[in-house]
């Protein structure tokens, strides 16, 4: 029985089963959290006994395994290494889980704090008889589908008292319900000295407002109400005069008289208005969600149902997290019941004065470059007064205590701190991270591991096939429209170059060139870097010069039929004027307001579209305009916001700089390029002088430029995709017919792909010395740094397979393709103050490279499935030499992703742990990196799973396995909240293309599959 048991707990497919089951289970949290909230999620999954459980079986189950695999064999210590790390990582988890804790600290400037508040919320309960008192706390996850976390039954002399949660209210207000019991109970409108404000009265109770009191069978009052009959009476101690809401009619009560208190009348007593807004026969007071921007303020209401020798009684209780629980009191059968939710304050051995709060922006904006803390630790038993500095990235150490830098008062005068106390956790964790990388990385280069097998496999199956190389030619892309571009004021490319070489500030403080707003400008109006042979600077230059002409020129593209049949056009290019009618009212107006109120999910074609040519129609006014040119410094503050040469401001008040810009403008009208120039380089001595401490200096300026003109990343995705995509051709014709070898194309091929490589390469360097920071730092980078490391994976598996170079050169090219549609952004923006850390360059360089290596894995997989599905009796042996080298080759791709994930998703939690102070905290982001870390162990293990030893089963999960990818790089950042959201983009709508892949790739799965039974029943046959 015992052996039994012992070959369960230890088997593959008892592994495999607990990998996609955690995957599963843990992906779907987060969808849980989108819909729910945190809470929701930890409380049914993350917190669960049994998601535990599923982590403690499959920790069992990989020491059976080792055990079983003999792992502590010399030539598998790599793998023991890194297996053995990961158990160290989860007994961290469960260590930090279970014995650590997180908190956070608020502190005015002046103040001083010698306790936190706990991250988790906690009930707390005290029940109080006459001869005893007892106590029971527990930590609480409610969510409107976690309401009855709660439970607890305490035995007191007198019997038992049982306390359980069963209602969860979020962002509640009390609010007067109908009920089948209870008082009768008022809805009274009352005029204040604040306006009109809403009252409840409740049969017995008395109110007084501003001067005016009101009595529902209570104490005498100035408005005394009453019930008869089932409906309300009131009696006045002066006169009150009624008007119809309906009619207008108007009636006098006089004092004394008992009258009808009627619904639809506005009652007018010493000058006040009352109004009577319902009327409840029965009624009691309930918490309800609350509605509003304001909601996120207000407390969550929690209703406790109270049980005692066959007595129930309710109680809501107010609370939230990061906010102190305060006590709520009933009483039953004589026992004192006292219920507190919300966070718990825990006290330290020493305390923390803030002295200053220190907020830095970015110079013209109000993005925070940085912000610290400036504090004095005082710990008087050991006599220590020590000032310390506390900001992002620069944690604060003291007796196992962690402080960061989390956030701050609106007014700027206090701080937030997060506090960390996790010493073992974090310690056992670290240790297991740096084994786990270091397994990893032998794993990779010493001998006999399965990574060096697969390598030698690939050499043999490369020396019984015949060498295959390289191609190619070049792609230009052209358009043209029949309409010509003939301004009344011509301009030479030279003028414009030098009005593109002044300074201009954008919105979010950068210092950049003006050609970099130019070409943001016209990629924004027309989606390419020209328009008909103008250059960015010339055409936004004309544009100034002549507004009235390019309001007739066709710039804004109007996709959409029924769109272009509102706007009454011939084709699908409009002017400007087009969007107008002759008494200059907005064609689409309608259209735009309707789409803007949609929740941007329920948003049709049309409406896309007409939001996106209201933006451009925005962005072709203000560039006419001349209000995005944000050129000349504050004279009086280099770091305050700069001006425009149309903006009421202080340019246009000293009248310096719009002088100089104006007739700069009219030196090119009358055609004098001399003065012209001059009157430009007035601006430019303007903005040395008056913000030189800010400005880049000259060569940055030169090389941003340059960058801007090259178009280096646009033009490489055609360069990149024909190349890949003919190699591809002449290789499957190899394939097919072995006699056609094309060996000097094939050279000529590489050739092209290093050097497009290269010039990639330098691109990246380009952009990181302008930017400052590492090239990934939003989802256009990444997207670039993606495309980039496949086609590296490309060249580095090419020594085994050409066709890794081919297919790695093509999805190269298409993610190039991507980063340049209209929902990337390429602008270089300033960092948030997050990413201002080495981190950024260790650890997102890592796990967005293992993208390239994970995408090449499955686009290889694709290409396998493809070969099995043409494989025929005559060619079966020649294609399985290829479809053998390609499933290694795709293995090792796989496998190097796997590693590169998962050792830049623990440093992500190293940074996460320096940044926010938790290495992990199942935000969407993290959790989707775990998912697809879970789904390639899977794939990777498949081969020891009875029955998943397969060929084709192995090709298709590596291509399905993709999609883990895609959510984790693209779902999370795009639909998901979460801590990540400096990654975001617009939201983007789901292209059709995905469903059109998404079926391409089932009909060629199911084709493989059916090829490759009706082959193998052939053989055995």
């Amino acid at each position: 029985m015992m052996k039994k048991l012992y070959e369960i707990f230890t088997s593959t497919w008892l592994m495999g089963t607990l990998l996609l089951f955690i995957a599963i289970v843990t992906g779907t949290a987060t969808f849980i959290e989108s819909d729910f909230g945190t809470e929701a999620a930890k409380a049914m999954v993350y917190n669960t006994w049994w998601f535990e459980l599923a982590f403690l079986i499959l920790s069992l189950n990989l020491i059976g395994n080792l055990i079983n695999f003999r792992m502590w064999k010399v030539k598998k210590l790599p793998v023991l290494t890194f297996h053995l790390a990961l158990l160290l990582i989860v007994i961290g988890a469960a260590v930090t889980r279970h014995f650590g804790y997180e908190g956070v600290m608020h502190i005015r400037e002046g103040d001083t704090s010698g306790s936190i508040l706990s991250r988790d919320s906690y009930v707390q309960v005290a029940i109080k008889s006459s001869s005893e008192t007892l106590h029971n706390e527990k930590v609480v996850h409610f969510s409107v589908v976690s309401p009855d976390e709660y439970s607890h039954t305490f035995s007191v002399s007198s019997g038992k008292v049982t306390v359980k949660s069963t209602e969860f209210i979020p962002q509640a207000v009390m609010h007067v319900v109908p009920s089948s019991e209870g008082p009768p109970a008022l809805s009274v409108a009352i005029q204040g000295n604040d306006g009109m404000m809403e009252k409840i009265i409740m049969q017995g109770d008395r109110i007084d407002m501003d001067g005016i009191s009101l009595a529902f069978d209570s104490d005498h009052a100035d408005i005394f109400i009453v019930e008869r009959n089932g409906e309300p009476f009131f009696t006045a101690n002066d006169t009150v005069k009624s008007i119809s809401m309906h009619n207008g009619k108007q009636a006098l009560f006089v004092p004394g008289n008992e009258c009808p208190f009627l619904p639809g009348l506005v009652y007018i007593f010493k000058g006040r208005k009352i109004v009577l807004r319902r009327y409840f026969r029965h009624a009691s007071v309930r918490p309800v969600p609350s509605e509003g921007e304001s909601r996120t303020l207000l407390p969550d209401a929690v209703r406790f149902e109270i049980k005692s020798d066959g007595i129930k009684k309710e109680l809501f209780v107010f609370g939230r997290n990061e906010l102190k629980g305060r006590i709520f009191r009933t009483s039953v059968n004589g026992i004192d019941i006292g219920i507190s939710y919300g966070s718990k304050e825990i006290t330290l051995p020493f305390s923390l004065r803030l002295n200053d709060f220190i907020l830095e922006r970015y110079p013209g904006s109000n993005s925070p470059s940085s912000y610290a803390s400036e504090v004095t630790l005082i710990d008087e038993r050991k006599g220590i007064k020590e000032d310390k500095r506390i900001f992002m990235n620069n944690i604060m150490k003291y007796e196992g205590y962690r402080f960061f830098q989390a956030s701050y008062d609106p007014d700027e005068k206090g701080t937030i701190l997060s506090v960390n106390r996790d010493v073992w956790g974090t310690a056992i964790t670290y240790l297991g991270y740096l084994l786990l990388t270091l397994g990893m990385i032998a794993a990779l280069i010493f001998p006999g591991t399965r990574f060096r097998y697969l390598l030698g496999k690939t050499k043999k199956l490369s020396n019984r096939k015949k060498e295959l190389l390289g191609i190619i030619l070049f792609l230009s892309v052209s358009s043209a429209f029949a309409f010509e571009i003939n301004p009344p004021h011509k301009l030479s490319e030279k003028d414009a170059a030098e009005f593109g070489s002044l300074w201009v500030q954008d919105h979010g403080g950068r210092i950049k060139p003006l050609n970099t707003l130019n070409s943001e400008i016209l990629r924004k109006l027309v989606k390419h870097n020209r328009y008909k042979g103008y250059s960015a600077d010339r055409m936004v230059l004309s544009m100034l010069l002549d507004p009235e002409y390019w309001k007739t020129v066709p710039v804004i593209t109007v996709k959409n039929r029924e769109l272009r049949k509102t706007l009454q056009l011939n084709n699908r290019k409009a002017s400007f004027n087009q969007f107008f009618d002759t008494r200059g009212r907005y064609k689409i107006s309608e259209i735009v307001d309707d789409a803007i109120r949609k929740n941007p999910a329920r948003r049709n074609k049309l409406e896309q579209e007409a939001i996106k040519i209201d933006e451009q129609l925005n962005v072709f006014y203000m560039t006419q305009s001349g209000s995005m040119l944000r050129i000349f410094p504050d004279p009086n503050n280099s770091h305050a916001s700069w001006s425009t040469p149309v903006i009421n401001s202080h340019a246009i008040k000293n009248n310096a700089g719009s002088t100089m810009f104006f007739k700069y403008i009219e030196a090119l009208k009358s055609g004098d390029p001399t003065n012209a120039n001059e009157y430009l380089n007035e601006i430019s001595r303007y903005q040395i002088k008056y913000a030189s401490d800010i400005l880049p200096d000259e060569t940055r300026k030169k090389v941003e430029i340059f960058y801007n003109r090259t178009s280096v990343f646009l033009w490489l995705f055609p360069w990149f995709f024909v190349i890949g995509l003919i190699l591809l051709i002449f290789q499957f014709i190899t394939l097919f017919k072995p006699r056609y070898q094309f060996l000097s194309l094939m050279k000529t091929g590489f050739v092209l792909i290093l050097t497009g490589f290269i010039i990639y390469s330098a691109g990246l360097g380009v952009r990181a010395y302008i930017s400052g920071h590492s090239p990934w730092s939003n989802g256009y980078e990444s997207m670039l740094y993606i495309g980039w490391v496949t086609i590296l994976a490309g060249l580095i598996f090419s020594r085994r397979s050409p066709i890794s170079l081919s297919v790695g050169a093509l999805f190269g090219g298409i993610v190039l393709m991507v980063a340049h549609l209209s929902w990337m952004n390429p602008e270089i923006t300033n960092l948030v103050p997050v990413l201002k850390s080495y981190w950024l360059t260790i650890h997102v360089a890592v796990i967005t490279a293992s993208y390239g290596f994970l995408s090449l894995g499955a686009l290889l997989g694709f290409l396998n499935l493809i070969l099995i599905s043409f494989r025929t009796a005559k060619n079966r042996i020649r294609l399985m030499l290829t479809i053998e080298e390609l499933t290694a080759i795709t293995e090792l791709s796989l496998t190097v992703g796997l590693y590169m994930l998962t050792i830049g998703s623990f440093l992500g939690g190293v940074w996460a742990n320096e940044s926010w102070g938790r290495y992990w905290g199942w935000d969407p982001k993290e959790t989707w990196s775990a998912v697809t870390i879970l789904v390639y162990a899977f794939i990777l293990h498949m081969r020891l799973i009875p029955g998943m030893k397969d060929i084709v089963l192995f090709n298709f999960s590596a291509v399905i396995g993709f999609g883990s990818v895609i959510m984790t790089y693209l779902g999370v950042n795009y639909y998901l909240a979460g801590l990540h959201s400096y990654a975001k983009g617009e939201p983007m709508p789901l292209p059709s293309f995905i469903y059109y892949t998404i079926a391409i790739v089932l009909i060629v799965s199911v084709s493989a599959f059916i090829n490759d039974h009706r082959g193998n029943r052939e053989q055995t046959g």
